[in-house]
């Protein structure tokens, strides 16, 4: 798998087959500019490509899950208010790194430890699957600072939060917190920053043809007759894994997925 560049401010550590995305801004709360939207698009990108191969090694294989932190206690404050939001290219930058989140063919998971504001709660909503930490709450100030964010970030949040939550976030200024997350389900649990990383390790133990096949149906506007998703979904019952899965039964063992 090709390493992705590392700047200062996003950190990419590879743990097993977990990418871990760092924003490191924590003297400016990991507000986002346009070089961390895509730096992290980057990583992301690259997490989601393809093993190479390794003939020394046969079962190398490329991350299966990607896992997004903040540094320091805030997840992320948002766009940077002091210039970067307001600059032609970062309205790109941000749209290029949310979409690159939801396109990836791996699960994208947000650990959100502390808040995740604005552009903060967007990338939590981009992302597949989210862990609040005690003081994890997401809001959007938009109409605060005049500013308008994009139909897909409305239309996201009404499918994973509900409209009426989502009404609240966008017109009535609320936010949402780990409890009310977790009742939602828009969060799967509560947990620290090791019950992330468990969790993270656990999704990319799952066959990832099936979680890519799943995250494509789900993240599709209309996937009713797709030639592509149809396609997809007879590569996942034609493939080795599903064989993997019988023998592991039988043996009595956890199954080794290879994606293939």
């Amino acid at each position: 798998m090709n390493q992705p560049s590392q700047t200062d401010t996003v950190l990419v550590e590879q743990r097993g087959v977990v990418t871990i995305i760092t924003l490191n801004r924590p003297e400016s709360r990991n507000a986002l500019r346009e070089q961390e939207c895509l730096a992290m698009a980057e990583a992301v990108r690259v997490a989601g490509e393809p093993a190479g191969e390794d003939k020394a090694n046969p079962d190398a294989t490329a991350a299966r899950a990607v896992l997004i932190r903040g540094e320091g206690p805030v997840f992320c404050a948002g766009a940077d208010l002091k210039g970067a939001v307001y600059g032609d290219d970062f309205g790109g930058a941000i749209t290029q790194m949310l979409q690159t989140i939801v396109r990836a063919p791996i699960p994208v998971i947000a650990d959100i430890q502390g808040p995740a504001v604005g552009a903060g709660c967007q990338l939590a909503l981009a992302c597949d699957l989210r862990i609040f930490g005690d003081d994890a709450k997401v809001w959007i100030p938009a109409a605060d600072h005049g500013l308008a964010l994009d139909t897909w970030t409305h239309v996201r949040a009404k499918e994973l939060l509900g409209g009426a939550v989502a009404r609240n976030l966008f017109l009535g200024s609320a936010s949402v917190g780990v409890e009310q997350a977790v009742a939602l389900g828009f969060a799967v649990k509560r947990g620290d920053a090791a019950a992330a990383l468990e969790f993270a390790e656990d999704v990319a133990r799952k066959a990832p043809l099936t979680l890519a096949y799943s995250k494509a149906v789900l993240n599709h506007p209309d996937p009713h007759g797709d030639v592509e998703l149809d396609a997809m979904f007879r590569g996942v019952w034609a493939s080795e894994d599903v064989q993997e899965a019988r023998r592991a039964r039988a043996e009595k063992r956890a199954p080794r997925f290879h994606g293939r």
